[in-house]
């Protein structure tokens, strides 16, 4: 099981999200709400942001799967 951990900082805030790879989809749902939430400094710039940084991990992840997969079958 592999633990990501992504962070942010904002006007003296730290936001940092730990997840398990394979649960994208719902760190980017957290990341939507955290932007909609009005108490907090996080506005849809940091969301997307925080949301690009998972989804490029995620697309890494895939593409070492292809090498992997690739090199064992070469």
């Amino acid at each position: 099981m592999t633990i990501r951990t992504l962070g942010l900082e904002k006007g003296g805030q730290t936001y940092l999200l730990r997840y398990q790879v394979g649960l994208e989809d719902e760190v980017v749902e957290e990341v939507m709400r955290m932007a909609d939430d009005h108490s907090l400094d996080f506005d849809w710039m940091d969301a997307a942001t925080m949301s690009f940084q998972v989804t490029h991990l995620a697309a890494e992840d895939c593409l070492g799967e292809i090498e992997q997969d690739k090199l064992a079958t070469d």
